[in-house]
C-alpha cells in the first residue's frame, strides 16, 4: 500500500476518516529523512539537530502518527550517518510503515543509493507513505514542476513502486502548475492525480481512494486547462 501526501497534516479531517482504518496504534514507523539539501544538513551533528527525537523536523512528523495512537517510542529514524548495515536491516524488518519525507527528490534518491537501500524499499511489504518528494519518488518516473520562471520542466526515474499514472503535488491554480499539467499530459498522456496541500491519495494495488481536495485529470482535460492557462496569461498581461 502507498499513501501519497503533500505536507505533515495527514491526521487532519480531510485524511483522518480514511487513514484511521489503515494507520493502527500497534504499528512501528520508520522515517527516512534523506530529502534535505546539503546546504542545511551536511554532517552527523546537523542531521541530529533536525531529526533526533525532540527536534522540530522529527516532532512535526511524529505528531501526526501520535494522533493515530502510535507510541512515540515506536517511531524511529533511519540515520544517514550512524546506522550500520545491520541496524538498517533491523529497522526495516520491524517497520510496518516507512515514511519518506518531502524536500529534494534528486538528493533523496542519491542518498538512498549511497546507503544501498533501494531494494529494501522496493521489497518492503508494509505501507509506504511519502510527502511531496517522498511521494514523487515512489513512481517509476516523476516530473518536477518549475517553481519559478526560467526553470525547466523535468522528468526523472524513481523507485518504481507505482506506475501508470502521475501526481502533481502542492497544487494550486497558478501558471506554473497549470503549465506543468499541460506539458505532462501532452508528453506522457498518463492520468494525473492532482494533490493540493489538503489532498492526498491511498493506492492499494489497482484500487485507490482520493483524500480531501485531490482530483483526477486526463488528456481529455488538456483544452480546458489550456484555456485556464491562457486566461491567467491575459490577466497578467493586462496588469
Amino acid at each position: 500500500m502507498n499513501i501519497l501526501l503533500n505536507i505533515n497534516n495527514f491526521s487532519e479531517e480531510f485524511a483522518y476518516d480514511t487513514l484511521k482504518d489503515i494507520i493502527q496504534p500497534y504499528m512501528n514507523v520508520l522515517i527516512i529523512p534523506f530529502s534535505y539539501h546539503e546546504d542545511w544538513i551536511n554532517s552527523c551533528e546537523e542531521f541530529d539537530a533536525h531529526y533526533s527525537k525532540g527536534k522540530d523536523e522529527f516532532e512535526d512528523i511524529a505528531k501526526e502518527f501520535v494522533n493515530y495512537g502510535i507510541k512515540r517510542r515506536n517511531i524511529q529514524v533511519l540515520h544517514y550517518y550512524k546506522d550500520s548495515r545491520k541496524t538498517i536491516r533491523r529497522k526495516f524488518h520491524f517497520a510496518d510503515i516507512i515514511f519518506l519525507t518531502g524536500g529534494y527528490p534528486d538528493r533523496f534518491l542519491y542518498r538512498i543509493d549511497q546507503l544501498n537501500i533501494r531494494k529494501m524499499i522496493q521489497n518492503f511489504k508494509g505501507i509506504v507513505m511519502g510527502t511531496s518528494a517522498g511521494a514523487m519518488i515512489q513512481f517509476d518516473e516523476y516530473h518536477v514542476t518549475p517553481e519559478e520562471e526560467g526553470q525547466d520542466y523535468e522528468y526523472h526515474e524513481g523507485l518504481g513502486l507505482l506506475s501508470g499514472f502521475d501526481i502533481e503535488v502542492h497544487y494550486e491554480d497558478s501558471f506554473m502548475h497549470l503549465a506543468s499539467l499541460v506539458t505532462d499530459l501532452k508528453l506522457h498522456g498518463k492520468p494525473i492525480f492532482v494533490l493540493p496541500n489538503y489532498g492526498g491519495m491511498v493506492v492499494d494495488g489497482d484500487d485507490y481512494v482520493l483524500l480531501g481536495d485531490a482530483f483526477e485529470i486526463g488528456e481529455e482535460h488538456i483544452e480546458a486547462i489550456q484555456e485556464e492557462l491562457d486566461s491567467l496569461v491575459n490577466e497578467n498581461s493586462e496588469d
